[in-house]
This record gives structure tokens, sequence and C-alpha cells, in this order.
């Protein structure tokens, strides 16, 4: 033999082998392949008025060579031959025969029995065989294949082993009887094939019986000298051996009785085979016939563990597969043979199996003589491998040998001694082809799985690959080169899949890792597959970049690079033909993020819900000050109506992202965007170019929603180096937040606020000042008035319909509407405000303050001005004083009144989702002081209803003023001076005084009212022309 079958193990020594060959060229290789797995499922047949079954395994081919070795080890005799073919005519039918007939021959010398499967005859020839006796019907059945009603042919069988009987065809049939041998079995379709395993049953029956006459074959006592069993390698080395003597009829009847084992244990006796077996053994033994020796102890090894180790489930009855057009499936009940290498089943040494026990024997109780044990198997193996190696031709048999022994060790979870015997694999020397050779590497490495030890079975996986582009190959295959390395990738703990690879955890071997990256990049190269090589580049620089240097990490960028140029990186998975996939490799750190923000609209643009700004909580009425139920209804109320970002429909939005590269060089970063999902968001990239090892460095994504609705941001988009990379915050552990909820409010208009005042210098003071959009600064004296035009303009595409104007500032309520007036109807008379017009707010600014000088202040001036006089009595001085100093800017401060001036407007499809904007105007007044009343006081009038009001007037400008009193009296004050004027007024009536009093008000309220209401004194700066309050 030249090649060992690494596929081997003890159980194959109870299976018969069949051949399934392919005749014919009109057969397709698929249909060949389905045929072929449809009957090897039959790999376990109950023999009828027997209590034994026969395994079987099947092979496609088998070299002639192996097949020599048959006498040595009955198991590797060719005993079954089933040829398929496919028929379109009476002429195919004859050619595949003939084809049939040398296959036959081909395996002549060891062949039990063989059938010839032909499917495909012609529906005009269906009624060739109608009326011969040699020919067996099946009548049509119905299949249900899908959803259609097929209608079979019938099946028709061929014998021409009756020829007394052939004339009994139809003339037309004759030539093609006379052609066909026995055993050909036509069938109409391979589909349409009902009895295949019927038949197949009969035919496996046929080669027990031939088996079992074999078996009990004892012509060979009667013979005056016995007939020496010999290997194949003895018979062409000429071996002399002495026939004459007692030691050659030892060695005859050893090797006799170890093939006669193999036929026992071939049908189904792994009990008498143990027995042959041991005498074998012993026979052997005491020749020196090592080569035998080896093979009785294998044998008596292999029926042993047939017996420790059976099968967990009892073969069932077979059925039909329904891909067939059966109506069931074909191994129906029926559990798969399981073979030794991956039982987990043990029993106690001796236990029988075998189903020919006589009835009424419990099979766990039945005890075999000379049965191993599971520990003498092993050491009866390590002898059986020792003798073999005495033998340079039985490499191939001590091969096999050491891998059935490593399949027991494996069941009896021996891994440390399954190693030895792989390890001594190793050193057996087999003349093997570069395939062969593959083969050998990739049996190791599966082997050496089996047992735990990954990466040694990565390791000669590896080898293996190496050897299928070895400089000695001529056809080197790089694909399988490839498929082979990415095997090995999980023994060197090592996965293409990112999110499997724990960066900056020490799991394996870096350097190892590294190399074999680099492998899988220049294999996917030379297989001209330039993506997949890109995509190994990208784990190699994203993934172990901390494992690299710098000059490394340098090269690789600029390959990278390289490659990108001619195929683009793409962030979608790549599916191998091997139907593997390679999942995308985001570059999450490069660059890395630090930090990332939604941010939310300008405070004038942001969106406000009328729901929001009118939810009252509910009472609470709970006698108690605090209630958990009561607290938490109101907090899941609130959650309700609480979101994290809301965004508008056509505007622009923002992120805030900061960024810092790692690299050793400098980072080309373009097409970055957000990435989105659960709405339609337009992104606009940015790009940027990070220094090498620096940062971080803001970056702001600008976005615009074109839809209203939820979105989630759940990462970013970019191009690195070339490749397209999508990097989702689920991927990026500093990121304990997958996604960031916005909603999206439908489109509202804008509006642009301008005033006819100057901008102000400093920032206003109030708390709400984040709407601010627009300022006006103005100054003004006390009592004097202005008028201030706002400009309002509707910057957007939708209509303003909806606009509410509200003032707030520190002043009271009263004083603030008398501070701030504007025509409100006169504005909603401009609504509904189109695109890009505009319209005006008159607002008219009246200064108002207190007239009446403070006491503080009277003594501060009288304190550092002793020429006014200051009193302490309502009546005061009755003698007017005059006065004339500087500094009254320090004395008499000026005040500043701050009010916003707010706009909420709605319009277009927000409006109707009930949500505003809201935009201010900041409004900075600064009040002189102009006109004080210093002193004050009553004096009698000539009638007694009327009295005189005497007032001290101070000019606290630094201009002549000229003040009107009574109706038609004028008087001038110097800047900086006092006077005193008289004011006749009526008496306040007592009968009021009495009604008010009653009524609860105070008779110093109800004075001041009465003189409010009849003192006019108004003032006029010479220098200005309108007159002032």
């Amino acid at each position: 033999m030249s090649c060992p079958d690494y596929s081997q193990s003890s159980e194959d020594h109870q299976c018969l082998l069949v051949i399934v060959k392919l005749i014919g060229t009109h057969l397709k290789s698929k249909s060949y392949h389905r045929l072929f797995d449809r009957i090897s499922r039959l790999n376990n047949v109950r023999i009828a008025d027997q209590q034994r079954g026969v395994w079987l395994r099947y092979r496609k081919s088998y070299p002639k060579e192996n097949n020599d070795w048959g006498d040595f080890q009955a198991h590797r005799k060719v005993v079954g031959l089933l040829c398929v073919g496919k028929i379109t005519s009476n002429a195919d039918i004859e050619n595949l025969s003939k084809d049939y007939e040398q296959m036959k021959k081909y395996y002549a010398n060891t062949l039990y029995d063989s059938r010839c499967l032909l499917f495909g005859v012609l529906a005009d020839d269906s009624d060739l065989f109608d009326d011969g006796p040699s020919v067996e019907k099946n009548g049509s059945e119905t299949l249900d294949a899908g959803n259609k009603n097929i209608d079979c042919p019938e099946e028709v069988i061929l014998e021409s082993d009756h020829a007394s009987q052939k004339n009994n065809l139809p003339n037309k049939t004759e030539p093609l009887q006379q052609n066909l041998r026995s055993g050909v079995i036509v069938y109409p379709s391979a589909e349409c094939c009902i009895q295949l395993e019927d038949h197949l049953k009969d035919y496996v029956s046929s080669l027990f019986w031939v088996l079992e006459s074999k078996r009990l074959d004892r012509s060979y006592e009667k013979l005056e000298k016995l007939p020496l069993l010999l290997a194949p390698f003895e018979r062409v080395d000429g071996i002399t051996i002495d026939n004459e003597g007692r030691s050659f009829k030892k060695r005859c009847q050893g090797r006799l009785r170890k093939h006669i084992g193999d036929l026992c244990l071939l049908a189904g006796l792994p009990g008498e085979a143990i027995s042959h077996y041991s005498s074998a053994a012993d026979n052997l033994r005491s020749v020196n016939d090592w080569l035998w020796l080896g093979a009785a102890l294998e044998g008596l090894c292999a029926a042993s563990a047939v017996i420790l180790y059976p099968e967990l489930h009892k073969p069932g009855s077979l059925t039909r597969n329904s891909s067939f057009g059966g109506s069931g499936d074909l191994l129906g009940s029926r559990q798969p043979r399981h073979r030794s290498g991956f039982s987990k089943t043990s029993k106690k040494a001796g236990s029988f199996t075998s189903s020919s026990l006589p009835s009424g024997i419990d099979r766990y109780d039945y005890k075999v003589k000379n049965c191993l044990t599971p520990d003498e198997i092993i050491e009866k193996y390590k002898e059986v491998v020792l003798q073999y190696s005495k033998f340079k031709a039985a490499c191939v048999i001590e091969t096999e040998a050491s891998i059935k022994a490593t399949r027991i060790l494996i069941l009896q979870q021996q891994n440390l001694l399954a190693s030895e015997f792989l390890k001594n694999l190793l050193f057996i020397n087999i003349q093997l082809s570069d395939e062969e050779k593959i083969q050998r590497y990739c049996a190791l490495s599966h082997l050496y799985s089996q047992i735990g030890m990954e990466r040694k079975a990565a390791f000669f996986k590896r080898v293996a690959a190496m050897q299928c582009v070895a400089p000695s190959n001529p056809n080197p295959a790089w694909f399988q080169c490839y498929n082979l390395l990415l095997e090995t990738l999980k023994g060197y703990k090592l996965s293409v899949d990112p999110k499997e690879f724990m960066y900056g955890c020490k799991s394996g071997w870096p350097v190892i890792q590294i190399r074999l990256l680099h492998e899988l990049v220049v294999t996917a190269k030379r297989m001209g597959n330039t993506a997949v090589a890109i995509r190994h580049m990208q784990f190699l620089l994203h993934n172990m970049d901390n494992h690299l240097s710098d000059e490394e990490r340098r090269e690789m960028a600029s390959m990278l690079e390289s490659c990108t140029a001619k195929v683009e990186g793409t962030p979608s998975p790549l599916v191998l033909d091997t139907g593997t996939i390679l999942p995308a490799v985001p570059f999450t750190r490069l660059p890395k993020i630090r930090s990332f923000k939604i941010q939310d609209l300008a405070p004038h643009l942001r969106p406000h819900s009328k729901a929001r700004k009118n939810f009252v909580p509910p009472p609470n009425n709970s006698p108690f000050i605090y209630s958990p139920i009561q607290f938490g209804s109101i907090g899941r109320e609130r959650s309700k109506l609480k979101i994290e970002y809301e965004w508008i429909q056509g505007d622009v939005c923002e992120v805030a992202m900061q960024v810092y590269n790692p690299m050793p060089l400098e980072l080309k970063v373009s097409n970055m965007s957000v990435l989105a999902e659960g709405g339609a968001l337009e992104a606009f990239p940015a790009s940027l170019s990070l220094p090498a090892e620096s940062g971080p460095y803001p970056v702001n994504l600008l976005s615009c929603p074109h839809a209203a609705g939820d979105i989630n941001i759940v990462g970013y988009s970019m191009t690195v180096l070339g490749v397209k990379s999508q990097c989702r915050f689920r991927d990026i552990p500093q990121f304990k937040q997958h996604k960031y909820a916005v909603k999206v409010v439908p489109a509202l208009p804008k509006l642009q606020l301008q005033t006819s005042l100057a901008k102000s210098a400093t920032f206003t003071s109030m708390a709400d000042s984040g709407s601010i959009i627009s300022s006006g600064s103005l100054s003004l004296y006390a009592g004097q008035s202005h008028d201030c035009a706002v400009v309002l303009t509707n910057i957007s595409t939708l209509q303003i319909s909806e606009l509410l104007v509200t003032l707030d500032s520190k002043l009271s309520k009263q004083k603030s509407s008398a501070f701030f007036t504007w025509d409100d109807e006169q504005l909603q008379k401009s609504l509904p405000l189109e695109p890009e017009s505009s319209t005006n707010l008159t607002l008219h600014i009246t200064a108002i303050a207190d007239f009446l000088l403070q006491d503080s202040i009277l003594a501060d001036v009288d304190t550092s001005r002793g020429d006014i006089s200051r009193s302490t009595s309502r009546c005061g001085s009755r003698k007017g004083s005059t006065a004339s100093f500087s500094g009254f800017s320090e004395t008499y401060p000026m005040k500043t009144v701050e009010a916003l001036l707010k706009f909420e407007y709605s319009g277009g499809p927000g409006m109707d989702a009930e949500h505003f904007r809201e935009c201010s105007v900041s409004l900075h007044v600064e009040v002189q002081s102009s006109l004080l009343f210093t002193k004050w006081d009553v004096l009698p009038a000539e009638v007694p209803s009327m009295c005189y009001l005497v007032f001290d007037l101070l000019n606290t400008t630094d201009q002549e003023m000229e003040v009107y009193y009574s109706t038609d009296r004028c008087m001038l004050i110097e800047a900086e001076e006092t006077t005193r004027i008289p004011y006749q007024v009526e008496r306040c009536p007592l009968d009021k005084v009495t009604e008010l009093t009653t009524a609860g008000d105070s008779i110093e309220h109800i004075c001041r009212q009465h003189v409010a209401s009849l003192v006019d004194i108004r003032w006029q700066c010479v220098s200005f022309s309108t007159t002032f309050l």
C-alpha cells in the first residue's frame, strides 16, 4: 500500500468493503454523489433468519495494491461491487453491461458478488419486458414530490440466468437480452427508485452468505499440506521459508487461524474471532512470525473494542429518503453508526453485544473468553506497532494501527498516551506525494484537535498549508493553502472576527499570530483575491498594532493603502467560496474616539412642546409630606414626556467628537459622518488630517434629518487608509451606551429679529437668556419716551401662522406694562407671515422712575454740601432755597432696566404637532435722573376748598430745563439747581375719604391718589424738542 487510510478505526475490521463505481458518461457527477450518499447510509443490515447483522463501508475508488492485502487483513479486501450508470437507449444498456463486466474482472480475485444499477428506461420501451418470466415487476407507485404527484414507471429487474425462457421476450429485445449479464437492475430514474434499499439489502444478504460459507469452510483441513497465506511484499521479495518443518506447519496454522478470525469478525461473531485471534497469536509467537503476530494482535484488539465499545443505538429499519421522491426519510428512526473515535459509551471487559447470543442471555452479563480489558487493548496496540515497525514494507499498516490506537485512547480519554502514538506516526518513513503529505498532516491535525491539543493541531494544519505551495510542487494550490491557514486560527487563539478577539488581553502567541496573518495576506494576494488580503491587513493593523513596532505599522499602512488603491475596502462581510464569512473590521481605534456628544439645537431654534409647557403635575392629596407612590407616579408621567434630544426636520444638526491619532504616521480621514438608523438622515461628510501621535482634536459632524420620527445614532462612518469603516458604539468598549435616541420634530419656520436700537455692549443678566438672537441698548432720562422698531423676518420656506409676544423683566408686572408697550392687534393682522417676508413691531419705551428724592440721597447731599437744608417733617420748609454744586452724577446714579421681549411662533407641520420655537430680543435701558422733588408742603389757599402744594424741584441734568405746571405756567431751572413752585389743587372731599376708608384703604393712600389725579408737571430740556412727563 502506498498511502495510509487516515479514516481507519478498529470498527472497520468488522465491515465488508464495497466499491461503488460510476460507469458510462450520461450520469452526472452530482447525481452520482447523491446516489453514493444514499447507498452509504445503508451501513448495517440484519440478516433474515439470523440474529446477526453485517456492517459495511463504501468507497468510490480503491487501489488494487490495497486489495492485495486482503489475505493479510480480510477487511481490506473488496468483496462487493456496485456499478451505477444512466441509460438513454438500448445501446447504452449493452455498453454499460460491458463496462460492468470489466469492473468485475478488475476485482475478480476477491469479489463475492456484484450488482449493476442502471437508471433511465425510455417510456416507449417500458413494455419490453412485460411477458418474460425472468422479469420481476414492481407496480407503479405515486410519489409525493413537493406539491406534485409523480407517477413512477415500473422498475424492471433483468435476470438472464434462465436461458430457456429468453424466447418468451419480444423479438425486438433478443439482441439486448443476449448481451445482458446477471445482476443488472434497471430503474426508471435516480429519483424514482423506491425499492433501491430493498434490493441493496438482498445484495448484502448474498454477500453475507458467501462470507458465511467461507467462514465455515474446513476443506483445507483435509489437505496434506496447509496453504501459507502471504503478505504482498512477501510474495514479491520471495522470502524463503522451510516448508517441511514443524515451524512451517505452525506458521500456516497461525496465519489460517488469524484469517478465520477476520472472517468471524466480518460475519458479526466477535467472540469467536477473539478465540481464533488468541490461538493464532500463540502459534505465530512461537515461530517468531512477527508480521502476522502483529496482525493477529491487532485483530484481537479490534474484536475486543467492538465488544467493549458498542454503538450507542441499535440500528433500525430503513425508510425512504424524501429527497429522492419517497414518502419518508431514508434513515427514519435509525441513528447513524458511531465510530469508536467518537463514542462515549464504555462497558465492562468481556461484555458481549453480538446479536448472535442465545435467547434468554443478557448481553451485558455474558463473558467472552480472552476479551481484552481497555488497558490491555492499549498494551497490545503498543506491541502491534512494535511488530510492524520491524518491516519497512509494513509502514502503512503501522501508521493505520497507530491511528486506530489513538482513536481508542480518545474514547478512553487518555489524551497524553494518545499523543505518544501520534508522535510515533511522525517517525514512520513513508514515501508520499505532495498531495498525500497534505492528507497526512491534516489527519494528524484532526487527531490532535480531538485530544485537545489545539496548538499542535494548528501547527500540523499550517505545515499542510505550506506543503500545498512547496517549491517542489509544480502546481501550487494557493486556494487550498489559504483554507488550511484559515483553519489554524483557532489553535493559535486567533479569530477573524474582531468581536471575538479581545484587544489588549494576552491571548495566544502574538509573534506566531502576526506571522500567520502575514501568511494569510500573502496567500490571498497569490489567489488574486485582493479584497480578502485587505480584510486580513485591516485585522492585523487594527487588532495587533500594540504588538507591532512603529516601522512595521508604517509598512503595513503603506501596503494597505497600495492595495486599496486597486480595490476599495468595503465595510460589509466577505463570503468565501467555501462559505466562510470574514466579518468586517471597522477601524474603531484609527483614529481613537475620546468623546462623542450629540449637540442640541441652538436655544432659539429648539422646538418646544405645548403639552410639556402646559403640563401640570397632579396634586398630592396624601396626608404625608412624602409619598413614594405619588412620587413614583409623577416620575413616570415626567419620564413619558422626557426625551434625550430633539431635532427638527430640515434643520442642520451637529455631533461633537474628540479624536486623536495613535499611529506613528499622519492619518488622513475622509467622508466622516454620522451613522444612524430608523429615519432619513442626510449626512455632510467631514475630512481631517491628524498628525502622527497627536490629539485630541475637535470634530463636528453635521447632518440634516428629512423626516419626522425617531432616529437612533448608532455610530459613525469614515474612510481611513482607503478602507471604509462603519464604527458602531456597541463595538467600542469605552462606549457604555450603544445608541443615542433622537426625536425629530416636524418642520418649523425660522424667525429673524432686528431692532432700530444700537446693540448692547453688555450681556443681559436675565435668567432665560439662551434664546436671545438680537439686542438693543438705549439711554433715557426719567420720564422720557422712545419708539423702537423691531423687524420680524421669516427666513424659512414655511409661513409663520402663530406669533405670541411676551415681556420678561425684573420689574413688577404693573411697571413693566407701563415701561414697554406695543400694539399686539396690529401685529396679529400681519399674520400669516409668508417666507422671505417681514413685518414691523413698534415698541414704545417710557422711562418710568421715582421722582421723589430718597432720604438717604438727601442726607448724602446735605452732608457733602451744607448749603441744602434737610427736613424730616412732612411739611418741610416753606422757604425755597437754591443750591449749586458738582458731582450729581455720583449722587444720583443712573438706573438700568433689563428686559427680554420674547416671540413664540409656529407654523407648517410643526404647528400641527403642537410645537413652536422661541426667540427673544434683549433690551438694555439706562434711566438717568432728570427732575426730582426734594421737598413738598401744603399751604392754605384763598378759597377754603382749595390749597397750595409747594414743591422744591431739583434739576439733576447738565442742561437748562423748563418746567410746565398748572395750566399755563412755566419756570426755567438751571442745570443742577433747585427751585420752588406752588400748585393749586382742590382739597380731597370728606365723603370720598369716608367712603374709601370704609372700603379698607388708608388715608395716606387716598390722598396720594387724589394728588396724582390733579397734579400734572412736565419738563423739557432746552436742547430737546420733546416734552417729558
